[in-house]
């Protein structure tokens, strides 16, 4: 089995360009730059299986790249990448770092083994520990939906919550799923 490098271990160093990931194509959206007048160039928004996201860039017209737009929710192996480090601006992830695929890139649509993946999901437990810096951002989690409310008369807009629970532990957490800060323990 091949071995793969994870997005959270990437890391700045011009030197290195042998990067190896299995990712999924989270989100491919084209980016016309209005200062040279060209494009569409593309973005990919990349996520590993645990769930770590981060940019890639193409600039130029790649053959290996053509027709990958279409491809969203794929799997694919990408190989031969550099890293640079992120704007500081407006950012997509939450990476200090983003990929750019050069003509020596290689892509390849892989498919999953019996068209599954498994994703190492985290545990319902660790979401209240989280910083709050994190909770700006969806979590991936798998629980039993045990009741729902509708809050129609908030005063940050109609909302819904789902609370969730974790069958495993004795210890239930619940957690109210509309990405609030109040969470609590029963």
């Amino acid at each position: 089995m091949a071995e793969y490098d994870k997005l959270s271990e990437v890391t700045y160093n011009p030197a290195v360009r042998a990067w190896r990931f299995r990712v999924k194509l989270h989100r491919i959206y084209p980016f016309y730059s209005c200062v040279t007048n060209s494009g569409p160039y593309y973005n990919y928004i990349l996520a590993d299986e645990d769930g770590y996201k981060m940019k890639m860039n193409t600039y130029g017209n790649y053959k290996k790249f053509r027709g990958l737009e279409k491809e969203e929710g794929r799997w694919v192996e990408i190989f031969v990448v550099d890293v640079e480090r992120g704007y500081p601006c407006f950012k997509t992830t939450r990476s200090p770092f983003r990929l750019i695929a050069s003509r020596l890139t290689q892509v390849r649509i892989i498919e999953p083994l019996n068209n599954r993946l498994f994703f190492d999901f985290k545990s319902i437990h660790a979401i209240p520990c989280m910083h709050w810096r994190d909770l700006k951002y969806p979590i991936d989690t798998m629980g039993v939906v045990f009741n729902t409310e509708a809050h129609l008369d908030a005063p940050s807009g109609p909302r819904m919550e789902f609370y969730i629970r974790d069958n495993i532990h004795k210890e239930t957490p619940i957690i109210p799923g509309d990405m609030g800060l109040d969470c609590f323990w029963r």
